[in-house]
Parts: C-alpha cells; structure tokens; sequence
C-alpha cells in the first residue's frame, strides 16, 4: 500500500507488516510526512491506533527495540523477561527453550 504514497524528500518511512517508522532530519519533515501519511491512509480507509502512535520523539519503541539517532537498544522489559527463564536442567528443557 505504501508503493502508492509519495513521501517528502528527506524522510524515509520503514514498514513492517502493520508497525510504521517515520524519520528524518528535521522535525518539520518528519511532521509533514507524518500529516500526509495519516491523511492517505484515511483515504484509504485504514485507522491508526493512537494508543500505539509515537509522534515526533528522539527515542521511539519499535518492534521491541528502542531507536535513538542510529542506536538500538532491546527494550528493557524483554530483557527480564530472558532473564527469568530458570535454566535448563535436562535435554529436554534445552530442546523446550530453543
């Protein structure tokens, strides 16, 4: 759907399945792209959930990521969640966690 969207010069939007990035350089870009994106998806008649929308920020959650000026970092809360899986005691618990 978004082979049919042109987006402004400057900003690049990453798409995965249903989860959109918007970035650019400027935060007048990353607006206008923002503003035009959600006017064609209406248009398309497609909804954006405000609950999941992330509007004009340094730092953006993104498909269990956190994304600041070209770092990742995984979310902290998947982090303990890893860390508390017990560990393994035999094969099969092996098997079970990979």
């Amino acid at each position: 759907l978004l082979q049919f969207f042109s987006n402004n010069e400057g900003t690049l939007i990453i798409q995965y399945v249903d989860d959109l990035l918007i970035s650019g350089e400027t935060q007048e870009e990353v607006i206008a792209t923002t503003i035009a994106l959600l006017n064609f998806l209406g248009e398309q008649g497609l909804r954006v959930s405000k609950k999941k929308l992330q509007f004009v920020k340094q730092e953006v959650k993104y498909l269990g990521h956190w994304l600041s000026q070209g770092t990742r970092k995984l979310d902290p809360d998947r982090i303990k969640g890893i860390l508390s899986i017990p560990p393994a005691t035999s094969k099969r618990e092996v098997r079970k966690l990979l």
